[in-house]
């Protein structure tokens, strides 16, 4: 026997998109989006097509400072194998446990948090599955961004409950003052445009490598080491933001195996500055324990 659902089940309803709720701007004349029939549209007319996938290109190519802005596919690959395979879960919690203590602090507000920088989803979907689990129906609402589209891939293939966005770290398409949170690990910060978007009180959380970050790898693909400190305060309080508190991360992490080595190394910077030589030294090893080495500064807007 056939059964057969009538086309207005609540079975057969799609799911309403999480990028609906939240605050965007219309990338070109800066006006509010509001959700269309599959797109988000502003009273100028311009609309914008959520994909298939569930994420949203809010990056026009007048923005664009290349054909491909942004990490490449095989970046984007190799990063989630690396972060699938644990390394840096100690981090990862870490980063919630502060979220979380700020976003229990603001009772039953409605609240952003803005992953700029997303990359492949990780962190972010780490994020906002810790906070769901914790707070319930007063969970923040959870956007990653990132310039590259083939990072938004991948991460709207990774969550469903988080809204996803191909857009500039430099040019996020928001409403000025709506954004409660801001991370930002291991990318590129962007004081002015995000003191732009945040009102006194609001907050950011940023990651940096510490001094001995992946030293052991550092150490194979270098003739000479330099350690460097990370980055300092002056572009955040020349901005209006307040440092709030530092804290370190520091743990071991095992690389069980060559294969993820090399993936390891194409996804961090030092992948564009190894030679040839280095490269097949680090194929050669059977494993390799590295120092994780991270920063993590809380700051309040003014």
């Amino acid at each position: 026997m056939t059964s057969t659902t009538p086309l207005n089940s609540p079975l057969q309803a799609p799911r309403p998109s999480p990028l609906n709720a939240i605050p965007f701007v219309c990338p070109l004349d800066g006006q509010p989006l509001v959700p269309g029939a599959g797109a988000l549209v502003c009273a100028s007319g311009h609309s914008f097509d959520i994909s298939a996938r569930g994420y949203i290109n809010l990056l026009p190519v007048q923005f664009k400072r290349s054909r491909d802005p942004g990490d490449s596919k095989s970046m984007v690959a190799a990063r989630r194998r690396v972060l699938g395979a644990g390394l840096f879960d100690p981090l990862a919690d870490a980063v919630c446990g502060i979220a979380y203590e700020e976003f229990a602090a603001r009772g039953e507000e409605e609240t952003l948090l803005v992953d700029a920088g997303c990359g492949e989803g990780f962190y972010t979907a780490r994020l906002a599955a810790d906070l769901r689990n914790r707070m319930g129906d007063a969970t923040p609402k959870v956007l990653g961004a990132d310039i590259s589209k083939w990072a938004v891939m991948a991460a709207a293939k990774r969550s469903k409950h988080v809204a996803w966005v191909v857009a500039s770290n430099k040019r996020l398409p928001l409403i000025p003052g709506t954004v409660t949170a801001i991370t930002s690990l291991f990318g590129f910060e962007t004081w002015p445009d995000w003191a732009a978007l945040q009102n006194s009180g609001q907050f950011v959380l940023v990651v940096d490598a510490g001094p001995r970050h992946l030293i052991e790898l550092r150490e194979i693909i270098y003739p000479t080491l330099q350690v460097h400190a990370p980055p300092r305060h002056e572009a955040a309080t020349a901005n209006g933001y307040e440092l709030m508190s530092e804290t370190a991360s520091r743990f071991e992490a095992r690389v069980p195996n060559a294969e993820l080595l090399m993936d390891l190394l194409e996804m961090t910077p030092h992948g564009r500055k190894s030679t040839a030589e280095a490269q097949e030294r680090l194929r050669a090893m059977t494993s390799l324990s590295l120092s994780v080495d991270a920063v993590i500064r809380k700051y309040r807007r003014r």
